[in-house]
């Protein structure tokens, strides 16, 4: 039985082409990685190349439930300018 991974991703700011770009690029590298794309590491592992791709004060938080968790389930709030809008 295959796994459904469900991945909500609030980016801010979101109508920033370069940052959205940088975003999906280092999303699509951490799933090539094999890193569980809604988990924790992952959400570290995109900060981290999102740091190297020119976004130094990228915040990525990773929000969910137990129940969320087993179901495969994970929002993202992602903020190119740190943790505060």
């Amino acid at each position: 039985m295959a796994t459904t991974i469900d991945l909500r991703v609030r980016l801010i700011p979101w109508d920033d082409p370069t940052f959205v770009h940088a975003f999906e690029t280092a999303r699509e590298q951490v799933r090539a990685e094999g890193v569980t794309i809604n988990g924790p590491d992952a959400c570290a592992r995109v900060e981290a190349l999102l740091r190297d791709a020119g976004f130094p004060n990228v915040r990525v938080d990773c929000v969910r439930t137990p129940d969320e968790a087993m179901a495969h389930i994970a929002h993202w709030t992602v903020r190119r300018d740190g943790p505060f809008d």
